[in-house]
């Protein structure tokens, strides 16, 4: 069981701390370069990034349902533990949304030359990503504080 927590802990820090990294830091910083410069970078942070999650969402589904079997099944585990894997699932199709959607214009855009079509399909993407953000600092203090009464 012990593995099993540290490999999700681990999972949901990569991805939560990676979108809190974009879209706190790595957006602001880039918004004074210009946009023919900004969105290649931003594409090609995100291509990686984008895999990374992919990683991480095997991980969370494999670990997750893994300890719950070790616990006794959903209908045994405490009530965070639901509140957590309702929320990430809600997490997993934004995601979903944003790869399938918004990614491949940016990228078809990009590789059309049509900055301005890739410029507002990031938008679209930095508002998936900020929601999947706020959901993911819920879900950590869901998991990190429900054992405890937070809910």
């Amino acid at each position: 069981m012990a593995y099993l927590i540290a490999l999700h802990a681990l999972a949901a820090t990569i991805w939560v701390g990676g979108l809190f990294f974009v879209v706190g830091l790595l957006r602001p910083a880039a918004s004074s370069v210009p946009l023919g410069e900004r969105l290649p970078l931003l594409s090609v942070v995100l291509g990686r990034f984008f895999l990374w999650v992919w990683i991480a969402i095997i991980v969370l589904l494999v670990t997750g349902y893994a300890m719950t079997g070790l616990l006794g099944g959903m209908a045994v585990v405490p009530f965070y533990i639901n509140v957590m894997q309702g929320l990430a699932w809600v997490m997993f199709l934004i995601y979903g949304h944003m790869f399938f959607s918004p990614w491949r214009r940016v990228r078809a855009g990009l590789n059309a030359g049509a900055i301005g079509d890739a410029g507002r399909a990031m938008n679209q993407l930095r508002f998936f990503a900020t929601l999947s953000l706020v959901l993911g600092l819920i879900i950590v203090a869901v998991a990190s504080g429900g054992s405890y009464g937070l809910l």
